[in-house]
């Protein structure tokens, strides 16, 4: 076979437009390459749609996602006015009487994707929403819907995921048949840009959900090789609840995940909101990190140690509604270490962990076993004292302790001087 024609191979490396409407198509083909946001297409799109001659007063969109709160977004667009709702529905409301009367509602309980009503001369209208379009001056009204074949439940759609989208004119006599034929080409263009947009941002929900903001930012960058891992040098935080087996036993098997997530929630806020990174949940206890650098880990160590306190004292707090509401309580403790790990994947050849291992991981949970025996919820080790610097004199020792698998006993530390921690030593009702 012999070479192709090189001006051949030239001319198809790119499809120039020619017309105004392969523009528009162009343009959404790179923006679901590219990427957007989902408020800033549908805008743009109603936007460029206008410039080109098509009058539209209205687009609206519902967009389900893959969120631990979140069941959809939805954004409207109005002409002159821009995007006028941006918003989002929680796996946790339930619909409105509105939603059961609307077209949508019906579209996807009957399996139908597209429904298209003239408003304009329409005295017999089957939704009271097309009603309160017409009295704004809509003529006409179409709405398709596109499944992404997700196939998970929400409250939007209950057999499968993806986009509902509806479009409104304000032109008297409603779309031109010129119009239709070019939205006919332009709005599942646009959906499958939506989906791009939608997928990664869903892949990105998931990973920051399952394995953390840096863990998920880390794997989205290709960092998915097996062995692959880097040694920093780390606050390592190992928090356990005491009592759990015993709760377990005292309250209904289907209450257990729901008191425990109650528990879990005190714990992982205070580390997400100072910068730090909740590893892994491992049944009712959790390890968590604060990166050290040289210049500021006196610093970060403090942030780690307030934060344990602010832990600690959530947990209380819960406790006393738990106990006001008649409800068994549990206590947590928590273990401070500092120590240099290795950060990556470790697993087998399909299945991996992100995480940190080394001696100092196995020494931080050995601590934290202690608390009970040493009548604290809060142990400290030498490393973490030393690495601290001039909070030092906040912490006394007691003594030398040996941790099961560890051949050289560590010096562990409590808190001395509760005022110095701004005050969070009080909050958590910590005896120095």
């Amino acid at each position: 076979m012999g070479l192709p024609n090189k001006k051949l191979v030239e001319s198809c490396n790119h499809f120039p437009p020619r017309t105004r409407e392969e523009e528009l198509f162009s343009w959404l083909i790179e923006v679901g390459m590219n990427g957007s946001s989902a408020d800033q297409l549908i805008a743009e799109l109603c936007e460029r749609l206008n410039e080109i001659g098509v009058n539209l007063v209205r687009g609206n969109i519902a967009l389900s996602t893959i969120h631990p709160q979140v069941s959809a977004f939805m954004y409207t667009w109005r002409q002159d006015e821009g995007i006028v709702v941006n918003t989002h529905v929680l796996h946790s409301e339930e619909p409105g009487e509105g939603w059961f009367s609307s077209p949508f509602f019906f579209m996807l309980n009957n399996g139908v994707n597209f429904m298209h009503r003239r408003l304009e001369g329409n005295d017999d209208l089957d939704f009271p929403v097309l009603v309160e379009f017409k009295e704004q001056g809509i003529t006409d009204w179409f709405s398709q819907i596109f499944d992404f074949g997700w196939g998970f439940q929400d409250q939007l759609r209950e057999k499968s995921s993806g986009l509902i989208t509806s479009w409104a004119s304000g032109s008297p006599g409603g779309f031109t048949k010129e119009e239709f034929a070019l939205l006919k080409r332009v709005i599942p263009l646009f959906a499958l840009a939506m989906k791009s947009i939608a997928s990664f941002e869903a892949a990105e929900t998931v990973l920051r959900t399952y394995v953390g903001r840096g863990t998920s930012q880390k794997v989205l960058a290709g960092e998915i090789k097996r062995g692959s891992a880097q040694s920093i040098s780390a606050v390592l935080v190992f928090a356990d609840l005491r009592g759990f087996t015993i709760l377990s036993d005292m309250i209904d098997q289907e209450d257990i995940v729901g008191t425990l997530n109650q528990y879990l929630e005190r714990m992982a806020e205070p580390i997400e909101d100072a910068g730090g990174e909740v590893l892994k949940f491992m049944g009712d206890g959790m390890l968590a990190t604060f990166t050290l650098s040289d210049q500021e880990e006196a610093d970060r160590c403090e942030i780690a140690l307030v934060t344990s306190l602010k832990m600690i004292a959530g947990v209380k707090e819960l406790n006393l509604e738990r106990q006001s509401a008649g409800l068994p309580t549990m206590e947590l403790d928590i273990a401070l270490h500092v120590g240099e790990v290795m950060y990556g994947n470790v697993g087998s050849q399909n299945r991996l962990d992100f995480t940190v291992v080394g001696p100092a991981v196995n020494e931080v949970s050995r601590i934290e076993s202690l608390c009970d025996a040493q009548e604290t919820n809060l142990l400290i080790s030498g490393e973490f004292v030393k690495a601290a610097h001039h909070h030092y004199k906040h912490l006394e020792s007691i003594g030398f302790h040996s941790l099961r698998g560890v051949r050289i006993p560590k010096e562990l530390f409590k808190i001395r001087d509760c005022t110095a921690f701004t005050g969070a030593c009080e909050e958590a009702e910590l005896s120095c």
